[in-house]
């Protein structure tokens, strides 16, 4: 493992979101609108792109989707049972869940998968990345708006984002064989790629406006236990249960200790759904990962 390499993956995530904390210690900017753009524009295009790209296929793609989908089962369940021996609202309960069903694929866990396994485990990353993004703009999506809405109009908000309309557009255009220009999608993917890095800042933004006292501190803390410690557990645990070997099984055990995606962050803001407590929770879970990932890499090296 080369940690010079590491670093210089994790770095540039690490310095837009303090970025983005000074400027909001400073400038007290709300972060609601950048949010918007990329919920609406950037991250439709980057997902959109991905897909057409990156169509799913083979018996990979198929161990992949069983550990991600597993993962995000059990580590659902675990979120609700502890909501609801805590007994904590349906906010807060949203907020857990949406932290520990989600994984920073995209910003986050490209660049380390690339520095750290090589070009190889790209393709399965970008299989997991696709999966992620279609859970986030449906579930996460739902989940998101529940804390705020009834059931009828928290499925009415997914089909309200663009999101969802992404992933069947491109669904559409390989089940019709159609052709798009390489200039099209170069110019979508490179608009797209915005997406991660304003998500990153507005991450730091957020942060400036977290209240670390009282009630807050300690859900928060329950939250990181579950998120840093458990989801983690769980997704090591089913990547050897699966039986993956090779490239998949480091890929997997990378994947397993990423931290929260930005993506649900982008949602609570949306959705006011407690996002002081989920960026607390995503602060937590991506300044821990390093250690995690660092861990499973020397273990592997081993």
């Amino acid at each position: 493992m080369n940690i010079e390499l590491l670093l210089q993956a994790l770095m540039p995530f690490f310095t837009l979101a303090g970025a983005g904390y000074l400027l909001g210690r400073l400038r007290h900017i709300d972060p609601r609108p950048l949010a918007e753009v990329c919920l609406y524009i950037l991250m439709p295009l980057l997902l959109f792109t991905s897909l057409v790209r990156n169509p799913l296929t083979g018996g990979e793609a198929a161990l992949l989707l069983g550990w991600y989908l597993s993962a995000v089962v059990l580590a659902g369940a675990l979120a609700w049972a502890a909501g609801r021996l805590a007994g904590w609202d349906r906010a807060t309960r949203s907020a857990v869940l949406l932290s520990m069903t989600n994984f920073n694929m995209g910003s986050y866990g490209i660049p380390v998968v690339l520095f750290a396994l090589g070009d190889q485990a790209l393709s399965g990353m970008m299989l997991l990345l696709v999966y992620n993004e279609i859970m986030s703009s449906s579930l996460g999506v739902y989940i998101a708006a529940a804390s705020r809405q009834n059931l009828r109009q928290a499925l009415a908000s997914v089909f309200r984002l663009p999101l969802i309309y992404a992933v069947l557009l491109a669904l559409l255009v390989h089940a019709l064989s159609l052709s798009l220009p390489p200039a099209l999608l170069v110019a979508g993917e490179s608009i797209g790629k915005a997406g991660p890095l304003v998500s990153t800042v507005v991450l730091g933004l957020q942060l400036a406006n977290i209240p670390l006292r009282g009630q807050l501190s300690a859900t928060l803390g329950a939250s990181l236990v579950l998120r840093v410690l458990a989801v983690p557990a769980l997704g090591v645990g089913l990547a050897l249960m699966l039986g993956a070997q090779g490239l998949m099984l480091q890929l997997l055990l990378v994947c397993a200790c990423l931290p929260t995606a930005i993506n649900v962050l982008l949602l609570a803001v949306r959705f006011d759904t407690r996002p002081e407590l989920l960026t607390g929770i995503l602060l937590g879970s991506t300044l821990t990962s390093p250690v995690a990932i660092a861990l499973v890499l020397t273990w592997l090296g081993g």
